[in-house]
């Protein structure tokens, strides 16, 4: 016989250790009776106490107690992720390349309009790989085959994996294998890659602008630089469009010595290693780069 269970009975432990039995990743969100309506009129009261490692509910201990007030408006809801597993593949290791998530037991590419520096930095860190560097195009690491997952994943950035994040669906329309997303992380032979970059402030999506070049990073000076070449950074960054880009004197003494000028993009480029190759000079007073995206 199936029952309801009562949600004074349930709790994230146990949410962690029904998703895992079916095979559905992790839990997103444990929800009220009101996400998916009443169920069955008879009650599971006892409370369930998992420790939230175990593979079925089933090896949980259950308590001898009953709560009180249980009714089918109090019953249980719960989301789970489904994406059960993720990796990168085709870059030089572990910790670069095109993003791949399995759901439930499909493995497939991730579309880069649903992807951002957050999402990424989360992702890099559950691999044991630091922190992202770069969001890239497939240029980079090829297009995938079969499913693509359009999934938004809603990241602080701070989580220790993608599951902690928030999910919303987006328009599969959009999405092709031409857009399949790619990550460098920290931990990545890669990450001094020319054309690279990185913005230095304190949000994700603005501040001073830094691109390796020669296994070195290096500001950008403000002179040569357009809207053209911003629009191709804040692409790269997973950072959607431009929103405007300024000169400001250097914060950081250590790179004084480090400029870089002359990026010429015509605007479509995946990322800015893709754009003529730029000049690298001695730092001077001249204004060096800060860029606000959307």
């Amino acid at each position: 016989m199936w029952v309801s269970v009562c949600d004074a009975a349930f709790d994230q432990q146990d949410a962690e250790v029904v998703c895992r039995e079916l095979d559905c990743g992790a839990p997103v969100q444990v929800l009220g009776e009101d996400a998916f309506g009443k169920g069955d009129a008879q009650m599971w009261t006892q409370e369930i106490q998992c420790r939230g490692n175990e593979s079925q509910i089933s090896f949980c201990s259950i308590s001898s107690s009953h709560k009180h007030n249980c009714t089918s408006e109090n019953n249980v809801g719960l989301i789970c992720s489904g994406y059960t597993d993720l990796r990168l593949v085709n870059g030089s290791d572990s910790c670069s390349g095109r993003v791949e998530l399995r759901f439930l037991n499909e493995w497939g590419a991730v579309c880069d309009a649903c992807w951002d520096m957050r999402a990424a930095s989360v992702l890099c860190r559950q691999l044991n790989c630091g922190i992202a560097v770069s969001v890239v195009g497939s240029d980079w690491f090829g297009e995938g085959i079969g499913e693509i997952w359009a999934d938004v994943f809603d990241c602080d950035g701070n989580e220790t994996k993608l599951s902690e994040c928030s999910v919303s669906s987006w328009s599969r329309a959009e999405c092709s294998h031409r857009r399949d997303v790619g990550v460098v992380c920290s931990g990545s032979s890669l990450a001094v890659h020319d054309g690279l970059v990185r913005l230095s402030g304190e949000r994700q999506c603005e501040g001073e602008l830094e691109v390796s070049i020669h296994q070195v990073w290096r500001r950008v000076l403000l002179d040569s630089w357009s809207l053209t070449e911003s629009s191709v950074v804040c692409r790269q960054l997973g950072c959607g469009s431009v929103l405007n880009f300024s000169g400001s004197s250097s914060s950081s003494p250590e790179h004084s010595h480090e400029c870089v000028t002359g990026f010429q993009c015509s605007g479509s480029e995946a990322h800015l290693g893709n754009c003529s190759s730029p000049q690298t000079l001695n730092c001077s007073s001249t204004q060096q780069l800060s860029i606000t995206c959307l």
